[in-house]
């Protein structure tokens, strides 16, 4: 069966999204915590970021080597200790934008066998590329449903420009 390659325009389009998601939003609204117990929106955002830099990482290791280890990390001890409500939101935003556009670019020519090869994950073991590019899609997914929630908690419904 062929690699759905639909999927590649999925994971691009999610840099345009998230700025849009977050458009409007003053710094202090950013750095709030509208649902308590919860990560801020710009906190959010950062991790998106952070996350998807070792997701690009991982498939670029499974895609050019041979069962490569996937180490896992601790979002939680990222995000309260690498200063995320001091970061550039901006920065992130373009960052992670550039990062899914860029290396959408190299998945587009891939074989369809590329998405089949596989990489050793330190916490669920083996993955294969085409797995994780469908989890960083749906990961992405499930953060901008947070960021909506907490922009609603805050009154701030979304711009024109993102409907």
């Amino acid at each position: 069966m062929p690699f759905d390659r639909s999927i590649i325009e999925r994971y691009t389009q999610a840099g345009p999204v998230l700025r849009d998601a977050v458009a409007g939003l003053s710094h202090s609204e950013m750095t709030s915590f509208p649902i308590p117990g919860t990560w801020s929106i710009q906190q959010v955002v950062m991790h998106l970021q952070d996350s998807d830099l070792i997701g690009a990482d991982r498939m670029k290791r499974i895609a050019a080597e041979k069962n490569p280890l996937l180490v896992g990390y601790d979002e939680n001890a990222f995000t309260s200790t690498l200063c995320y409500d001091e970061q550039s939101l901006q920065d992130a935003l373009t960052l992670f934008e550039i990062s899914r556009r860029q290396f959408a670019a190299v998945l587009r020519k891939l074989p369809d066998a590329a998405f089949d090869k596989v990489g050793i994950h330190t916490e669920v073991g083996k993955v294969t590329l085409g797995s994780q590019l469908q989890k960083y899609i749906e990961h992405f997914e499930h953060h901008l449903k947070f960021i909506y929630a907490k922009r609603a908690k805050l009154g701030k419904s979304m711009p024109e420009v993102a409907r």
